[in-house]
């Protein structure tokens, strides 16, 4: 055998005075060979999340791990061991410490939006408690992390071979929701890092829904969409120019302010109330800090005589007890420059994007996101019209045997085997392979006539799922329809309110002064028909005469009642556009026949402004909109997240300066808008013709109105109401509104009642009911109370009638609809 001489083959090799050898190598070539596929490894395989679906591979695997055990949230619980080791030993081959952590993170409400993991036992807490041992605690899938492996299994995502060849993983989930911007992500690398704050789930699908529309959106245009990051502990986010930055080019910075209160106590003192932290700040530690700042700046804060954790399972609550004549609103500010009480949040969003980690803005993050779900949606669709074809081929080989079935049955049993069988049924019904050998599958239970029919209908929807499933093919729009359609309906499934408060700067952060408590008990709110308002106890108002409309109680009849809590919150909308809102045991109480308040009063609102409704807030769900109407015709449809301000006034609606809102509906459900002028015309039409603008927009045209003449009732009816309406001669009558015909918005409409100059020159109101109502008309001389049960049932063209009660006509000044139970 040949010696070889080890020199010759590796020149780099030089011998050491022992014998041994020695490999000499540059530093650039060693950083090439060793430092660059570790840091390529770091990055692309441990610590930046992908674009597509917010996760990186230890959270992807876990997930996916998880999925293939069937640890569904319809399903038990199983033990976290039991699930890491299932990840450790199929897809991801390291420490059971950092799987596990990595599955703890996922399951944590105060650190994710949306938990992706249901933990059940010690998951750990925001006071920076550790969870319990693996072999102790039990997880399963949250509900809303199935969306994010929905149609894994239709061919949406790519997959690859795990670490030993043994199975396959997913490169990536189908992340049917934008992951990443909704939980956010924090990781580091070698040589770049990424920190993606978390953001509110129905605000960025709002966001994603509105670039679907319109691909060349601005930064300014998606931020009203997206206002700010929403972390999950809550707080103040503090934007601003940082935040902007941040959206722009994917690095920028905002400022975390904790949430807090002041208590005055019966004792004369205060204490400071901290009930929401900065994101991933430990509430433990927070407090120890504030002792020891409190220690080194004595004579800034001897005002602090105790630090107490009262948090418990209703919420957080820590308190810092204050010496009495010392000012807590300095004490704070202090603390908020010395403590985690407000801290930074820097931003820099870095996540693979084109196999290659990227510092992409908002734009770009969801760019990538909406290209990568229209890809998922294709290729499921794509699946999905696979198998529905290979069905119906099936189908429509079964369908042809059953309709056939004696000649069937002869042909098989004159064949001396089953191919020959097979073969004789192509050649006589031209069927396929596939057909042929389904029909000698099929069993003879099928060949009654009920299953014979399921078998047509089902061939018949399927064909209707193909055509439409071809439509989404070849359609792009109708492709980019339903991927908007499923995010808002995963919107609506997992809607939740904003938890951060995103401010401009730190002068809107107000700390909140709480004294003299209210006692909780049940209370109504009255709007007066002259538009003021008043309180009454429950009880007041149950025992109170509501029935008596002589002259001089008329200012005592209510338009509108609201029973609600003292300490729950009232929205008030007044004829100028405005809104002011506060609990409503803050408004004076007063007895049913006392006087009522003016806006000046109350809130110190304009001279003349009149309430024209009250709602109470924590009633209206944000998944509707509201309607507010004009009394020159124009309406506005806003989502009711858009009044939900902390703010106790501002503006609801910003119309022209002739113009009053006479109405404010919470959108219907299946109720369509309808108007009724003075002249005696109506429109009705769909409320989806009103398109959704903000909150201050001046809306648009409802119902064409000639020269002088106003809108007397505007508001939303169904099919089983009636229309009451009532002339300037008091006739009077009723209309169902099955009669009115449905027309178009912007229209002068159809007549609704018969003026001839007898029966009255203009119609005075009108109301809509499906219980009886109750009117006041008036006169200079005379006062009537008139039911809806006196009123005649006319057809939409009748000329009314007067009530029995009313011997002659009266040429009436007033007419008031008002509530009396």
């Amino acid at each position: 055998m040949e010696q070889i001489d080890i020199d010759s083959i590796n020149p780099e090799i030089e011998k050491l005075p022992d014998g041994s050898n020695l490999i000499t190598k540059d530093m650039e070539t060693v950083m090439k060979q060793s430092m660059m596929p570790y840091a390529e490894y770091v990055i692309m395989d441990r610590a930046i999340p992908r674009v597509e679906d917010g996760l990186k591979p230890v959270q992807r695997r876990i997930l996916y791990a998880m999925y293939d055990l069937g640890l569904t949230p319809d399903k038990t619980f199983k033990k976290s061991a039991r699930i890491v080791g299932e990840c450790l030993g199929k897809y991801h081959p390291h420490g059971d410490g950092s799987v596990y952590n990595a599955m703890v993170r996922m399951a944590q409400g105060f650190n994710l939006n949306c938990p992706l993991v249901e933990g059940q036992g010690n998951f750990g807490s925001v006071d920076g408690d550790g969870p319990a041992a693996m072999r102790y605690t039990e997880a399963r899938l949250s509900e809303l992390s199935m969306e994010l492996l929905k149609d894994i299994d239709k061919e949406t995502v790519h997959f690859s071979r795990n670490f030993d060849d043994s199975t396959k993983e997913p490169d990536m989930l189908p992340g049917r929701f934008p992951n990443l911007l909704v939980n956010g992500a924090s990781g580091i690398a070698v040589g770049l890092a990424t920190s993606i704050p978390p953001h509110n789930l129905s605000e960025v699908i709002n966001g994603v829904i509105a670039y679907i529309d319109n691909s060349k959106i601005t930064l300014p245009q998606l931020m009203k969409y997206i206002t700010g990051p929403d972390f999950p502990t809550g707080g103040y986010c503090i934007g601003g120019e940082g935040l902007i930055s941040a959206y722009e080019t994917g690095r920028g910075k905002v400022v975390m302010r904790a949430k807090c209160n002041i208590e005055r106590l019966d004792n004369g003192r205060e204490q400071i109330v901290i009930t929401e932290l900065p994101f991933q700040v430990n509430k433990s530690a927070l407090l120890v800090d504030i002792l020891k700042v409190k220690e080194d700046k004595k004579d800034k804060l001897a005002g602090i005589a105790e630090i107490i954790d009262e948090s418990d399972k209703e919420g957080m609550r820590a308190v810092i007890k204050v010496r009495k004549d010392f000012n807590c609103q300095q004490i704070l500010d202090i603390l908020f420059k010395c403590t985690n009480l407000q801290c930074n949040f820097n931003i820099n969003m870095v996540a693979i994007a084109d196999g290659k980690p990227q510092l992409m803005g908002l734009l770009d993050i969801i760019a990538y996101y909406t290209n990568y779900q229209r890809a998922v949606v294709l290729a499921r669709s794509k699946f999905e019209l696979e198998e529905a074809r290979g069905r119906a081929h099936i189908l429509e080989g079964l369908v042809i045997a059953v309709t056939n079935i004696d000649e069937v049955v002869r042909i098989i049993r004159s064949s001396s085997s089953t191919n020959e069988a097979k073969q004789k049924l192509r050649v006589r019904f031209e069927l396929t392979d596939r057909q042929a050998q389904a029909i000698l599958d099929l069993r003879l239970a099928r060949l009654t006539r009920l299953e014979v029919d399921k078998l047509k209908e089902e061939l018949e929807l399927l064909q209707k799922l193909i055509a439409r499933l071809e439509e989404i093919v070849r359609s792009p729009k109708a492709l980019m329809q339903l991927l908007k359609d499923e995010l808002i309906a995963i919107k609506k499934a997992y809607k939740y309110d904003r938890k951060s408060i995103v401010i401009d700067n730190a002068d809107y952060a107000q700390v909140k002064v709480i004294s003299n408590e209210i006692p909780v008990e049940n209370t109504v709110i009255c709007v007066t028909s002259q538009g003021l308002i008043k309180r009454v106890s429950s009880r007041n108002y149950s025992l109170s005469n509501k029935d008596n409309t002589d002259k001089a109680s008329l200012p005592c009849l209510c338009s509108q009642i609201l029973q609600t809590i003292t300490n729950r919150k009232v929205l008030f909308f007044t004829n100028f556009g405005n809104c002011y809102q506060l609990e409503a045991g803050r408004i004076k109480e007063t007895k049913y026949r006392d006087d009522a308040m003016t806006l000046v009063e109350a809130f110190g609102g304009l001279p003349e402004e009149k309430v024209v409704k009250v709602l109470q807030l924590d009633e209206l769900s944000t998944d509707l909109n509201l309607l507010v109407f004009t009394r020159l015709g124009l309406v506005k449809r806003t989502s009711i997240e858009e009044y939900l301000l902390l703010k106790a006034s501002f503006v609801g609606y910003k119309g022209k300066e002739d113009d009053d809102v006479i109405n404010v509906e919470v959108e219907i459900p299946q109720a369509s808008v309808f108007y009724v002028s003075s002249s005696g015309m109506c429109l009705n039409f769909a409320t989806s013709e009103i398109p959704i603008q903000g909150r201050v927009a001046g809306g648009v045209k409802g119902m064409m109105l000639g020269e002088g003449d106003t809108i007397v009732f505007a508001g939303q009816i169904t099919p089983e109401g009636e229309i009451a309406l009532i002339s300037n001669k008091c006739y009077v009558k009723r209309t169902p509104c099955v009669d009115l015909p449905m027309l178009t918005r912007y229209r002068k409409g159809v007549k609704i009642f018969d003026l001839q100059g007898s029966n009255g020159s203009a119609v005075l109101t009108a109301g809509y009911f499906t219980q009886q109502i109750s009117f006041v008309v008036e006169d200079v001389a005379n006062t009537l109370a008139i039911t809806s049960a006196e009123m005649s049932k006319e057809s939409r063209t009748g000329k009314g009638k007067l009530p029995k009660s009313c011997k002659k006509a009266l040429n009436l000044i007033n007419a008031i609809r008002y509530v009396n139970e």
